[in-house]
């Protein structure tokens, strides 16, 4: 009777302890849901920016497609243009996950405000330059992510405090057109390790 209780409470303490790891397992696990993305506008101008956002995954997101030369994610959202009008098929990778958009590319109305270029792409501490053409040749520039105090002009640089998607607007003769540009991380510079002086021994009563 000892024996059968003494195989009970080994079998009960077996089955606690699997069910213990099993719980710290669940709760050290990464949350991961299905990745989706979409476009803002499904139509786009030459040189006209198509912003896609992402949804899902792990909350990294990593960016590919046509002509894109993306070292860096961009977060949730990315801004790209092209200079050729057709189809292209924009690639979000999270937690091994895929998800694809697309858009169409349509030629330019001559003479319309545009801002350029469309988007870019800079690291974090990296100026910005856009200029901008059409309209009635005066331009004022806005930007939620700026404070500006001189807005006038056909050119404009800008420099971020923060990474991610930014916005900037041109505005002339009651028309608009924006700019996009993905703020990059920066690299990671590791300062040089400096090897310090050997211990001689001496100096006064040493």
């Amino acid at each position: 009777m000892k024996t059968h209780q003494k195989y009970l409470a080994l079998s009960v303490v077996t089955a606690l302890t699997a069910m213990g790891a099993s719980l710290g397992s669940l709760g050290f696990a990464q949350t991961v849901t299905p990745l989706t993305c979409s476009v803002a506008n499904p139509t786009v101008s030459v040189n006209q920016s198509a912003v896609i956002t992402a949804f899902g995954g792990n909350g990294i997101y990593q960016w590919s497609g046509t002509n894109l030369n993306i070292t860096n994610s961009a977060g949730s959202q990315f801004a790209v243009s092209y200079p050729n009008p057709g189809v292209y098929t924009i690639t979000v990778t999270s937690a091994g996950l895929n998800a694809s958009c697309s858009f169409t590319v349509v030629a330019a109305v001559t003479g319309a405000l545009t801002c350029s270029p469309a988007s870019q792409n800079i690291t974090l501490g990296q100026t910005a330059t856009y200029a901008a053409s059409g309209g009635n040749g005066t331009y004022t520039w806005s930007s939620p992510d700026l404070t500006i105090t001189n807005a006038s002009g056909s050119g404009f640089s800008a420099s971020y405090a923060s990474t991610g998607l930014k916005t900037l607007t041109v505005t002339s003769a009651g028309n608009t057109a924006a700019c996009f540009t993905n703020v990059l991380p920066g690299a990671v510079v590791i300062p040089p390790v400096v090897p310090g002086l050997p211990n001689t021994g001496g100096g006064f009563n040493q």
